[in-house]
């Protein structure tokens, strides 16, 4: 899912939160108000929520109450276009205010592990899995509590992650395997405007991650991004952005080359869309260019020459969706997309440069008043340049359901196909398929546990190749302060390949420590 899906043609695609248990405390009039006053954006939800306290603090006198109600606020953040984690937080600092003295770090506990979760679910904060690593998202999701500093119109939010893991098979191999600790530190910091009208969301970070044995493996990575809203009207609104990030392939990444270093790529992109609202009709059109460039490691025979998969992708779609009815919003999205590469042939003398599209219909629901979630159903296909690459058709596939279960309690389960580009010589793509769930559990006031179980396919086209993998993952989260939380974690993965060479089982212990300011 790329910045298009994901950013600009986002709204048939975000999670949405729902009410549970606690949300039923609210009363019916205030869920309504802030359901209006959300259609007009961000902004305008925050407004009503302001007036919604001034006019009933009782709402926020207690956590429980003022869990309540921010959980009624979350509820459409996850459609904004836009940047969300800064309207969470902001959620979280009008309650706060609003609630008496005495009880205002209770408040504050219970509203921002309250809308945690939500931020957790976020499609625009939790990245879509990557291919051919089907594990977590983020090690710690991102603070909704977290207070920021102002800056004159601005809020800064900035966070630090420090981690130390042990991966007993660092270089995903099928025999001899390697182990190692490994530490990184991951600093963050985002930057977000408290305008009335349009907006300004800018971030920048880095992962730095070293080996205690094997300092070959050490990366540094890091992004930044901009975005910008531009309310045209209360029915209009643009949105432009860019992100720029140097990252590096995970060993297990079924196109990684066997180079004695991980293979760094740096990534540009650039996007614009507009929404536009008729009626009970939202209308999404967008567009995006992506530039992604690999860099050349070296191997046990020399140079590994990733130059061949340099490539330029371009990206467009309009999507309509009718939001009369908020229990059951359809959708038709249509998107094309050109890859080009730099090179008209790879080193084994293909051309990899393609021409794609996908065609689906889906809904965003709301079953009942702890069930929501969004899916949709269609086709997608590539042709490609080379004449011994059939063309791709398969069927599309997208899925994520939300139950929360109790005041405590919440399930997750998603579904996810996609055509992926691949380096193996014979074949144009591989269709990735994913199924996955995830159950966390409040076990006291600061401590919450999970449980994480994804399976995926990786099925080569025009070759006898295809892989299964594997993701287990089980976990702590205790928060320490309202600022730093602690977790520990133990993953499992395994891939099992038709090409034995690329089979592998891997288990990592995880320790982290973060912190948002």
């Amino acid at each position: 899912m790329g910045p298009l899906r994901a950013l600009i043609l986002a709204a048939p695609l975000a999670a949405v939160a729902v009410s549970g248990a606690i949300a039923a405390e609210v009363p019916p009039v205030v869920t309504q108000q802030l359901s209006v006053a959300a259609e007009d954006g961000p902004r305008a939800l925050l407004d009503g929520l302001a007036q919604v306290l001034a006019a009933n603090p009782a709402l926020a006198a207690t956590p429980d109450s003022a869990a309540a109600l921010a959980r009624v606020a979350a509820a459409p953040v996850p459609d904004f276009v836009g940047a969300n984690l800064p309207v969470y937080q902001q959620i979280v600092e009008r309650i706060v205010a609003a609630a008496p003295a005495g009880q205002r770090a209770a408040v504050r506990q219970a509203v921002g592990q309250e809308l945690t979760r939500y931020v957790a679910d976020d499609i625009r904060i939790m990245p879509p899995i990557e291919p051919g690593t089907i594990g977590n998202a983020g090690l710690v999701p991102a603070d909704a509590g977290a207070a920021g500093f102002k800056l004159g119109s601005f809020t800064l939010y900035p966070s630090v992650q420090v981690a130390s893991f042990y991966d007993d098979n660092i270089y995903a191999t099928r025999t001899g395997k390697v182990s190692d600790w490994v530490g990184t530190v991951s600093p963050n910091l985002a930057l977000q405007s408290n305008w009335a009208r349009n907006a300004l969301y800018a971030e920048a970070g880095a992962d730095l991650t070293g080996y205690w044995s094997h300092g070959s493996e050490n990366t540094a990575d890091w992004h930044t991004l901009a975005e910008g809203r531009i309310d045209v009207s209360p029915k209009t609104r643009i949105l432009i952005g860019g992100l720029a990030l140097h990252e590096h392939e995970d060993r297990s990444s079924p196109d990684a080359v066997e180079g004695l270093t991980p293979t760094p790529y740096t990534e540009l992109d650039a996007y614009t869309g507009v929404t536009h609202r008729i009626g009970d009709f939202s209308l999404h059109a967008g567009g995006a260019i992506e530039r992604i460039t690999f860099g050349n490691v070296m191997g046990l025979h020399g140079e590994i020459d990733n130059q061949d998969r340099n490539r330029n992708r371009y990206t467009f779609g309009v999507s309509a969706r009718d939001d009369a009815n908020v229990a059951f919003r359809p959708y038709v999205e249509a998107i094309g997309d050109l890859r080009r590469y730099d090179r008209s042939v790879d080193d084994f003398s293909y051309q990899r440069s393609s021409d794609g599209y996908s065609a689906t219909v889906g809904a965003l629901f709301r079953l009942m008043p702890g069930v929501s979630g969004e899916a949709s159903i269609g086709i997608m296909g590539r042709s490609y340049d080379d004449p011994r690459f059939k063309t791709v058709t398969t069927p599309a596939a997208d899925a994520y359901l939300r139950w929360q279960a109790g005041a405590n309690t919440a399930v997750v389960v998603f579904v996810d196909r996609s055509i992926e580009e691949t380096t193996l010589p014979g074949s144009p793509a591989y269709i990735y398929s994913v199924l996955g769930g995830r159950i966390e559990q409040g076990l006291l006031p600061d401590l919450t546990g999970f449980l994480r179980v994804a399976v995926a396919r990786s099925s080569f086209v025009q070759v006898s190749r295809m892989d299964d993998e594997a993701d287990l993952s089980v976990g702590l989260r205790y928060r320490l302060t309202r600022r730093v939380e602690l977790g520990l974690d133990y993953r499992y993965t395994q891939r099992v390949s038709g090409d034995s060479s690329f089979s592998f089982n891997r288990n990592e212990v995880f320790l982290q420590l973060a912190s948002a300011f």
